[in-house]
């Protein structure tokens, strides 16, 4: 799974952040020996009361002369993302209960795996980590978190969907290719609005300045330029990349630079930290990675077993 994909897989979890930032806030700011909501008597509901206004109106934030409060933000917070994080939630449950009616289990090990293509294209599991930690703020928990729920969600879709060994075994064989050992390289890049730029670029470069510190002033692309301009490992022929850049990557020697390189953004300026050669699916994992995707291209979309779960366990909002 190359970081785009990843980046799509995750945005319902930086919702959940989200939210979570707003109750943080609450938490943080709550008064200290003020009585917790949920009391039973009229007095202590009264204090509470007063006691949740009075962190709502604390500052959360300032800007010049004017104030942001923690109502304000818990408020926006809501707003935004308050409907896709109650649903998550509710649908988190609804995952739970039809695991359990149908004694379904995900395996760390099953994690570990799935986190395994989610980390490929990444330099190390630790970088990808801190990718999630940086661009999403996401903890490396929350990522266990929703992986889980991914996995156990696709359990439930291929549960009734039965296929055979013959067609497990006929798609392995027509695509032979997709399993096989695939060459990747690591690439870091600074992308600039012009080719001047890059000619300049490539000046300093060739003048001993850092490729890291110059991508970080240079670049344009938001998403590597904090990290030195690093792509992580990209197939050699990956499709969702400029072919221009990966044919010239494929003839540079590591450590080697090369520009500038039209492509749709500007024009790019490349560097090959590494090559390496991956190692293919084989045996019995990968007749069961195979029979998992032919059984979900033929289950209903997870979108639709969405709406399934939480209809049948009758999940509603309240108010």
């Amino acid at each position: 799974m190359k970081k785009y994909e990843v980046l799509k897989a995750v945005v319902i979890l930086q919702a959940v952040c989200m939210i979570a930032l707003s109750v943080i806030v609450i938490v943080k700011l709550w008064p200290d020996g003020a009585a917790s909501p949920g009391t039973n008597t009229e007095i202590e509901d009264d204090n509470d009361a007063n006691s949740i206004d009075a962190v709502r109106g604390q500052t959360a934030a300032t800007v010049g002369d004017e104030l942001i409060t923690a109502g304000e933000l818990s408020d926006k917070l809501h707003e935004l993302y308050g409907n896709s994080v109650l649903r998550t939630m509710m649908l988190h449950k609804a995952i739970d209960l039809e695991a359990k009616k149908a004694g379904l289990t995900v395996s760390s090990l099953e994690i570990q795996r799935e986190l395994e293509m989610m980390i490929d294209g990444y330099e190390s599991e630790e970088q990808f980590y801190q990718f999630m930690s940086k661009q999403l703020g996401l903890t490396k928990e929350q990522v266990l978190e929703d992986t889980h729920y991914k996995l156990m969600l696709e359990k439930i879709a291929i549960l009734s969907v039965e296929i055979s060994d013959r067609e497990v075994d006929a798609y392995i064989e027509e695509h032979a290719e997709q399993y096989a050992p695939r060459l990747q390289l690591h690439l870091q890049w600074i992308v600039t609005e012009s080719r001047g730029l890059a000619d300049e670029v490539l000046g300093l470069l060739e003048a001993g300045e850092n490729f890291d510190s110059l991508a970080r002033s240079y670049s344009i692309d938001e998403y590597t330029a904090n990290s030195g301009g690093d792509l992580g490992f990209i197939d050699s022929d990956d499709p969702f990349y400029d072919s221009d850049v990966l044919e010239t990557a494929n003839r540079l020697q590591v450590a080697e630079m090369a520009g500038p390189i039209r492509i749709a953004d500007g024009f790019a300026v490349i560097q090959l930290v590494e090559r390496k050669l991956t190692t293919g699916l084989s045996g019995r994992r990968l007749t069961e990675e195979v029979r998992k995707q032919l059984a979900l291209e033929q289950a209903k979309p997870l979108s639709e077993i969405e709406e399934e779960l939480l209809l049948k366990y009758d999940a509603k909002k309240n108010g």
